[in-house]
């Protein structure tokens, strides 16, 4: 049960991290707003892209009509690295709802190791293909990204919202840089960082010092901590006066570098109709069990869990309720793959760090950017020939780093 908890608490900050990034672009189109509206039309036009998905409503809705709504945020790990043309994958996952009539809204974390089925994507044998569900971003985009989410919980994704790591580089770029305190000493992608010391960060830099993970002790929850330090950091430079001097390069950064099917008026009325409804949220996350399925580690997320979301975010929706058969089975829930011995990973202890550097009055939450991987999460010996599809090169890419 502490294990339990504390897996919850752990993905409750990571939503929290994430929405601080949200809550920083919608200041930067608020604060931008009030100089140049046709700016920020253009902006907004621009990041614009509309995607084909399966259809999982009786009727179409509209924030215009003030209805309850569904969205899916996807955190891309490419466009920076290295990666830049690389597809990538959804490495971050936030599934939520939004409704007006209770004032709420709703979040809940993916696991990206989930094991779910690829929609539209079928193996070599032409039966249905399963993967983690970060990998349907990089086999289909945002389209297969969509259709597999909807799938794994049976509800229906009428928004979303993709941004890749080189749009947190060039936002930091466009304001100046940022400046913060490493909470430990270390060195990753040839930038040195000294425990007490303030360092002054570029996009690149400001990178590195959020992504490294293997030499901290605390593993995840300590690049957690750090990408909290580059979050607020970069929240403080965006809303002082001196950052308002570059706002056009940080539209042209979001054009380039954020996508989504909201149109400039779904955005307005975001703002005006459900304003409320932003202001109250409820957290949850899908928790599951470690796994190997030949050689190659899964999240194995069962039936009841996942129809326990369901029947949360369908709520919201105003949908009817279902049950277990109601969800498309993967071919391991038809294996009765599922135990009670379910696993969790542990949290982050302040124990962890000395307290003159973690003290909860400074860090009351954690953040999570995009998290990826390394090229040590990804060799040859941990990935067999089994795992194949029926595209070798898009799959390749998937597992290519």
């Amino acid at each position: 049960m502490d294990k339990s908890r504390s897996r919850q608490q752990k993905n409750k900050r990571i939503i929290r991290g994430i929405l601080a990034v949200l809550a920083g672009l919608v200041i930067i189109l608020g604060v931008v707003f009030w100089k140049s509206y046709s700016e920020v039309d253009q902006t907004v036009t621009a990041m614009y892209e509309s995607v084909e998905t399966k259809n999982l409503r009786d009727e179409e809705v509209s924030t215009d009509a003030t209805e309850s709504i569904s969205f899916a945020l996807f955190g891309v790990d490419n466009g920076a690295l290295g990666r830049d043309t690389d597809v990538g994958r959804s490495d971050a996952i936030i599934i939520g709802t939004i409704n007006p009539t209770t004032k709420t809204t709703t979040l809940a974390s993916i696991p990206r190791d989930s094991y779910a089925e690829m929609v539209d994507y079928n193996g070599e044998d032409g039966l249905p293909y399963y993967d983690k569900i970060t990998h349907a971003y990089a086999f289909g985009e945002t389209s297969m990204g969509i259709n597999s989410v909807q799938q794994f919980l049976n509800i229906p994704i009428d928004y979303y919202v993709t941004a890749n790591m080189q749009g947190i580089v060039d936002i930091i770029n466009a304001i100046g840089g940022i400046e913060v305190v490493s909470p430990l000493t270390f060195e990753y992608d040839n930038f040195e960082f000294v425990e007490g010391e303030t360092v002054e960060l570029d996009g690149q830099s400001a990178l590195a010092f959020a992504r490294m993970r293997h030499e901290d002790p605390a593993g995840d929850a300590g690049r957690q901590i750090r990408e909290k330090l580059v979050v607020e950091a970069l929240l403080n430079k965006i809303v002082s006066l001196d950052s308002l001097k570059n706002y056009q390069n940080i539209l042209d950064t979001l054009s380039a570098n954020v996508k989504t099917n909201l149109t400039f008026d779904d955005l307005v009325d975001l703002q005006s109709k459900y304003k409320s409804s932003l202001q109250n949220f409820v957290q949850d996350a899908l928790v599951g069990e470690e796994t190997y399925i030949n050689e190659i580690y899964y999240l194995y997320v069962n039936p009841e869990e996942r129809l326990r979301l369901s029947n949360i975010f369908r709520k919201e929706l105003g949908l009817d309720e279902i049950v277990e058969d109601d969800l498309e089975w993967t071919d391991i829930d038809e294996n009765d793959f599922y135990s009670e011995d379910t696993y969790y990973e542990e949290s982050y202890t302040t124990d962890t760090y000395a307290e003159d550097v973690y003290t909860e009055e400074s860090y009351t939450e954690d953040t999570y950017i995009v998290d990826t991987y390394t090229e040590s999460d990804y060799t040859d010996s941990n990935y067999t020939e089994s795992a194949s599809s029926t595209n070798d090169e898009v799959y390749s890419e998937a597992y290519s780093y």
